[in-house]
């Protein structure tokens, strides 16, 4: 509890003429506190702390089965046990019910369900529960539906009743979770004005429906959508002033639009597709990770659509170096300081490692630079081209660069040489023969990987060409 609302009860209770004990402070047990502040009190608690408080007396057990934060989990029910589940959902739904009826007429803030949607039967409770939410005056709404094994299965997904919610209800909903759900809004419907939070997973929708909506949340800060199989375009063209943070995951898209002006953090995973945030004027935070790509187009996509960002981070597992260096588009990241990229290099591209180089060419300002390289073809690989071809290219302002996975190949030698002699700022060079994007692989019988003789490579080479007030470490 914080000093301020201990402080504030004090004040309270010896306004009430309490008795005060002998330090002249007031006489007062915890559980004798009013049963709103002892609500407001619990409310703050994560879930897992809030239901030890159960043990701990017998009035904190009936106050936790009247507070306004209720969580049931399916799993838990069943002791962890998932193959009983469908033998258990009578219990589950009995327990659900039990509590619900308890709490019949009194205000709920958060109601979080979560139970795999296996059977049929469970449709008309979640209707009955959700309408018990509108009821209840809920802000706060997770209906987590996910089966253990969706990736193997086909259900149907449960259709979220709209027809439930009133104008109250709508309006009152502040952060919702829907997993396994079937977005069907009615035509007339325009979002939710008030909401939050929005985390949305395993859904079917349209993607009229979905842009509609999303269009309508304008009070919306936090965004995350998880696999929605949409197969078309999602642009909202809608005013999200408030969004900060957005996240698409693993979604069959063709094209992605926000404008979103005061979006601070950016994740996308998935398949390389336009990702316009052009809007995004104030992007701090981008983290890219696409499942295969060409790295220069990747470059081109990312410098048309979110120009302003300032720290990004850029994975492409399956990744394509094209010979074409030589790269001349004038559009630049004027405002990129942190850098990282992860590059799995496979046996067709490890000739052309120096060619990544041209991402740098595009980053002015760029501070902190952090490359990870992933590739056990790689290894003292002597093939590619020379630093000498490249031409020079300022790196005036970084101060820090980082490398790991590093595994003496010419490429990679070359591109940290390229990198030293043209940055005079530098200040700290780190080389680490070790993989962080991934676990080390050495497909090779006998003596492990020749870890000592790339440091010692590292060593020599770079130390010569490295100012002596740069920090130079070989790990």
């Amino acid at each position: 509890m914080s000093n301020n609302l201990v402080s504030k009860i004090t004040r309270m209770y010896h306004g009430r003429g309490e008795a005060i004990d002998e330090n002249g402070r007031p006489n007062v047990r915890f559980e004798d506190l009013p049963t709103d502040v002892l609500y407001r009190i619990v409310s703050k608690l994560p879930p897992k702390e809030f239901s030890r408080t159960r043990v701990l007396s017998s009035q904190w057990r009936c106050m936790w089965s009247a507070c306004p934060r209720l969580t049931f989990d399916g799993v838990a029910v069943c002791n962890g046990n998932m193959a009983g589940l469908h033998q258990r959902a009578g219990k589950f739904i009995h327990e659900v019910n039990a509590v619900l009826q308890k709490h019949h007429g009194k205000v709920v803030e958060t109601l979080d369900v979560r139970i795999d949607l296996f059977d049929s039967l469970l449709v008309q409770h979640l209707n009955n529960w959700v309408a018990f939410a509108v009821s209840s005056r809920t802000k706060n709404l997770t209906l987590d539906l996910r089966p253990r094994w969706f990736y193997w299965v086909d259900n149907d997904r449960y259709v979220f009743p709209f027809e439930l919610l009133d104008s109250g209800s709508i309006s009152r909903l502040q952060h919702m979770q829907l997993s396994f759900v079937s977005l069907k809004p009615p035509a007339q419907f325009r979002g939710f004005p008030n909401l939050r939070k929005l985390h949305i997973q395993l859904f079917n929708v349209s993607r009229k429906d979905l842009e509609r909506m999303l269009s309508h949340c304008c009070n919306l800060e936090w965004l995350w959508i998880d696999r929605c199989d949409l197969n078309d375009e999602l642009i909202v063209d809608g005013s999200l002033s408030h969004l900060l943070y957005l996240r698409v995951e693993h979604c069959k898209l063709t094209k992605i639009k926000f404008h979103a002006v005061n979006l601070a953090t950016f994740e996308y995973q998935g398949d390389s597709i336009p990702i316009d945030l052009s809007h995004s004027s104030k992007l701090q935070n981008a983290y890219i990770k696409l499942n295969d790509g060409a790295f220069q187009h990747a470059l081109t996509s990312l410098l048309n659509w979110i120009p302003n960002v300032q720290n990004l981070t850029l994975n492409i597992w399956w990744l394509y170096l094209e010979k074409q260096w030589m790269w001349d588009n004038p559009l630049k990241f004027s405002y990129l300081r942190h850098l990282q990229l992860f590059m799995f290099i496979g046996d067709k591209e490890v000739d052309k490692v120096l060619y990544s180089v041209s991402f740098l060419r595009a980053t002015p300002s760029i501070e902190n630079l952090e490359v990870h390289f992933t590739g056990y073809s790689l290894w003292l690989a002597d093939v590619g081209p020379r630093r000498q071809d490249l031409g020079r290219c300022k790196y005036n302002y970084l101060k820090n660069m980082r490398v790991t996975g590093f595994k003496a190949a010419r490429g990679q030698l070359e591109f940290l040489l390229h990198v030293v002699e043209n940055a005079p700022a530098l200040e700290v060079l780190t080389v680490n023969t070790t993989q962080e994007a991934s676990k080390e692989f050495w497909p090779y019988e006998g003596s492990g990987p020749p870890f000592e003789e790339a440091k010692r490579i590292a060593r020599t080479s770079l130390t010569t060409a490295l100012r002596q007030n740069v920090n130079f470490y070989v790990i």
